[in-house]
């Protein structure tokens, strides 16, 4: 990555990652827009003296600590929207339609899993599974220790395969 970029090149890179990744914790289109507003604008202020090299890492934190920011002033979250299917990280290659089908259904039906799981593990499950971010990135995030990442990681696995078996 370069090493001077500007948070009109972090924006255009990252929103859409972070707005995902905001939406997939609160369900609410109105309340992610707002927290993936204020944290570009949080994250403006520390920009110059950020180290470059691990932007993403670093913005997904300050969103995720704006999201805590925001339940902790509402102490309530109403879950309204439906969760619109996400581009898959999956290689574009030349499938069947009945092939799509089954992706796009796998990945939606792993979404809707994660859903009755707790906060602590969909958080983790999301930052590791969905978006590849390293053990040591996730507990940097979430201000955890890696170890604790890692259990984390683990039951929130067990408990998810239990509930996706359960559906075969």
């Amino acid at each position: 990555m370069k090493k001077s970029l500007s948070l009109e090149q972090i924006y255009s890179l990252y929103m859409q990652d972070v707005y995902r990744y905001i939406f997939s914790l609160c369900k609410n289109k109105a309340l992610s827009e707002d927290i993936v507003q204020e944290t570009f604008y949080r994250a403006y202020f520390y920009v110059e003296e950020f180290d470059q090299e691990k932007v993403k890492p670093w913005l997904f934190k300050v969103a995720y600590h704006t999201f805590i920011d925001f339940i902790r002033k509402e102490k309530r979250i109403t879950y309204f929207d439906d969760l619109t299917p996400l581009d898959s990280k999956i290689e574009k290659q030349v499938n069947s339609a009945e092939h799509d089908y089954m992706v796009k259904n796998r990945i939606e039906t792993w979404f809707n899993m994660m859903e009755e799981l707790p906060v602590s593990k969909k958080k983790v499950l999301i930052l590791r599974d969905y978006y590849n971010f390293s053990y040591q990135e996730i507990a940097d995030i979430l201000d955890m220790s890696l170890s604790k990442v890692k259990i984390t990681l683990f039951r929130g696995r067990k408990e998810l395969h239990i509930k996706l078996g359960d559906l075969e």
